[in-house]
């Protein structure tokens, strides 16, 4: 029975070689630049929230896929490397170029090893596999890029590694860890590719986890933005999922008794370590949760933007709806668990000042001027609050002060008794 004009235009046949290195079956192949472009999309199918899914596709359509693309179509001498994608569904098909002799005198076929022959063939694409890139997500833009922009340069071939994947939870893992691996040895990873797609680095796991089925953080509580930085105009959100990662940074390093960060990055646990790390910091969380009120406002409510416009704004508001803030609470927290269990460290903090237009905030993490945050002051900050619980060395102690009288446009010298009387407006004394 002839197949259909359309199922045979889907149909791409490639020339290939088979090899296998470590448990990964993979084939070297010669694919048109038109063909990537149509076929091969971002890992997307690496997790299952579409916040990340949308978050990957913007960092690499708006990064640097025009400045490649602009290479493709103007640099004569253009040249990739091979591409690493990830193949599943359909009916792909491997064809051994099995009979074939040489020409050449002295050259016998039957001295060629059979692992050598059976290497040689074809590999059949029906059109109806899903393919997509584990390595060279930013070159597969590009080449989506200069493809559309009609450079001309649709049926030049690029080297492509295909690789089987199965679209099963350990399939996932088994790839998006390839997807990380290969990049971290090939150049620096994105924050928010790790966040996203690491299924190695424990606090990116952890952060998938929370915001994907924790009541605290789903339903858009979180923004969905790699770096630490709230827009000015955010009316819904308590921080973004790159803050969430670092307090797990944190939290899991300094407070967890006591994990070296690179093991936590580039090690995976069992999953019974994982679902251990899961629940610490979902405990940390709640126990923020019951300490510091304006937190559990927001974790409880149904229309978190109200919740939002209460505690942040021009008028400064409350330092932990700050991702800044949520941070240097998080340190000053795990300086505190170096002695005390973490139920108690976050009850401690919570006593702590809390309005960003009070001390020690005002003038030194918020400017009262410009009316907003001035994170350079962030570390000034979190050794005020050690001070004032009285968790800083007494060696350090006149450092701290001069720092802190800068800072304010007073005398170094009159920094002790500022620290002194800073502990006096705020009223709290060491636990």
């Amino acid at each position: 029975m002839l197949k259909s004009k359309k199922t045979r235009s889907r149909e791409l046949w490639l020339p290939a070689l088979r090899g296998l290195f470590g448990d990964w079956v993979f084939y070297t192949c010669l694919m048109p630049l038109r063909e990537i472009a149509s076929r091969v999309d971002y890992a997307k199918v690496l997790h299952k929230s579409k916040n990340l899914s949308d978050m990957i596709q913007r960092e690499l359509e708006e990064g640097r896929a025009e400045e490649i693309a602009t290479y493709l179509n103007t640099q004569e001498q253009r040249f990739f490397s091979s591409l690493v994608i990830a193949v599943y569904g359909g009916n792909p098909s491997w064809h051994d170029i099995g009979d074939f002799s040489s020409n050449l005198p002295g050259v016998s076929i039957e001295k060629i090893p059979e692992q050598a022959l059976n290497s040689f063939g074809l590999l059949l694409f029906t059109g109806e596999e899903q393919l997509f890139a584990v390595d060279g997500q930013h070159r597969l833009a590009g080449i989506k890029t200069a493809v559309q922009n009609d450079g001309g340069i649709g049926e030049e071939e690029a080297s492509v590694l295909l690789v089987a994947h199965q679209n099963t939870r350990k399939g996932i893992e088994r790839t998006s860890r390839l997807f990380t691996t290969l990049n971290k040895t090939a150049r620096p990873v994105s924050k928010g590719e790790i966040i996203a797609l690491d299924e190695d680095d424990v606090m990116a796991i952890i952060a998938r986890r929370l915001v994907e089925a924790h009541s605290f953080f789903t339903g858009g509580r979180v923004a969905f933005v790699p770096t630490n930085n709230l827009p000015s105009n955010d009316l819904k959100h308590l921080t973004t999922i790159g803050n969430l990662y670092d307090v797990l940074g944190i939290l899991f390093s300094r407070i967890k008794k006591h994990c070296d960060l690179d093991n936590l990055r580039y090690y995976r646990p069992t999953d019974d370590d994982l679902d251990e790390y899961h629940q610490f910091g979902s405990r940390f969380f709640k126990f923020l949760r019951d300490e510091f009120l304006p937190l559990e406002e927001f974790f409880e409510a149904n229309d978190t933007s109200k919740v939002v416009q209460k505690y942040r704004g021009q008028f400064g508001g409350n330092v932990m709806f700050r991702p800044i803030g949520l941070t240097m609470m998080t340190e000053v927290i795990a300086k505190l668990s170096e002695t005390r269990k973490l139920k108690e460290c976050v009850k401690i903090a919570g006593t702590l000042p809390q309005e960003l237009t009070e001390p020690p905030y005002a003038g030194i993490l918020w400017d009262k001027t410009k009316k907003r945050m001035d994170n350079q002051g962030k570390a000034l900050a979190r050794d005020l609050l050690l001070f004032i619980l009285d968790e800083i060395p007494k060696r350090k102690r006149i450092d701290i002060g001069k720092r802190y009288a800068r800072a304010i446009g007073r005398d170094p010298e009159d920094g002790e008794g500022l620290l002194d009387e800073l502990v006096a407006k705020v009223n709290i004394s060491g636990a």
